[in-house]
């Protein structure tokens, strides 16, 4: 009975908390928030040319491959990524507002 209450504890403490290994083809979770910063700023500069500049097309398609590019990824890794953790909602969350973080940092170093 006692290894059967031992194993069970096990595999409640293996299950829960503590760091997950990403599975193979996600990028890891430091690398991933690069990229997705990197996806809003783009976003951001599409909405802009939208709403100020009143562009009638974007090429979000173009800005979208140049940034996978820069970065050395696939759209295949980010989608996968970005699929895998929008499954970690807690994971996301940290990955969401360590990129609030460092878009207010970069608009407070803006000259004013």
């Amino acid at each position: 009975m006692r290894s059967l209450v031992a194993i069970g504890l096990l595999l409640l403490f293996s299950c829960s908390g503590g760091p997950q290994e990403v599975p193979d083809g996600v990028l890891p979770p430091e690398r991933f928030q690069q990229v997705l910063l990197e996806a809003q700023l783009i976003e951001a500069r599409m909405n802009h040319e939208l709403v100020i500049d009143h562009a009638t097309s974007i090429p979000g398609g173009d800005h979208y491959a140049e940034m996978f590019r820069e970065q050395g990824i696939t759209q295949a890794e980010f989608d996968r990524s970005f699929k895998y953790y929008s499954g970690q909602p807690e994971e996301m969350q940290r990955i969401y507002e360590a990129i609030m973080a460092e878009l207010v940092r970069r608009k407070d170093e803006l000259p004013q």
